[in-house]
């Protein structure tokens, strides 16, 4: 079982299947340890992986077989581009999957940030086209990326929202409980007060009479 990084990350995680599971092509979420958190369902499909076999792994023992980093010349680390950077990046890899079987796709990284820091990693891949502008397939990666990064923010920003209005409620539920009680103990001792004033009028009728005799 995968240790969770930090209350944010481990909501984008969850939240992020929702929509990531959703996509037609490889997307993980990787921390700073290139250990991936999350593997969308056509990612575990192309590797021939259960998302149990994936998460807590090295991205790069998973798409690579490595025992390290990806590294220049052959495969740029985007990741490692993104942490000096602070921006996205795209680089062109050579992935293999569980038997071995080669594909050729554009990786991109984008940073997911918390409290303005980088917490984790956007990892998408997608296939690189044979034909065509290899500046202009990388360009359209990393918009596609860039896309679903502010999808995945926007989902995440409103589950947010659903949680504080949903914490407003239930603390305002409380304080009408609260309220309640405090009504209820208020009638207790009302009616109670009442009683014995009842009873004390029945008292001062019951001397008034005996003093009458």
């Amino acid at each position: 079982m995968v240790k969770k990084e930090g209350l944010k990350i481990q909501a984008t995680k969850i939240e992020s299947e929702v929509v990531l599971d959703c996509l037609d092509f490889d997307v993980l979420i990787v921390n700073k340890d290139f250990k991936i958190l999350f593997a969308n369902k056509a990612f575990l499909n192309k590797f021939l992986l259960k998302r149990n076999q994936v998460e807590g792994q090295h991205c790069y023992k998973i798409s690579h077989h490595l025992d390290s980093p990806c590294k220049p010349p052959n495969d740029p680390c985007p990741i490692e581009k993104v942490i000096k950077t602070g921006k996205p990046s795209v680089e062109v890899h050579t992935h293999l999957t569980k038997d071995n079987k080669k594909s050729l796709v554009n990786v991109t990284a984008a940073p997911i940030t918390e409290d303005k820091k980088e917490a984790g990693f956007l990892h998408i891949a997608l296939p690189v086209k044979e034909k065509g502008n290899r500046a202009i397939d990388m360009k359209d990666a990393l918009n596609k990326t860039l896309d679903v990064l502010r999808i995945v923010n926007l989902y995440q920003q409103q589950m947010e929202d659903i949680k504080k209005k949903t914490d407003l409620l239930e603390k305002t539920k409380k304080d009408l409980e609260l309220k309640v009680n405090d009504l209820e103990r208020f009638n207790k001792l009302a009616v109670g007060r009442e009683l014995r004033m009842i009873e004390l009028k029945k008292k001062i009728k019951e001397l008034e009479s005996k003093l009458l005799k």
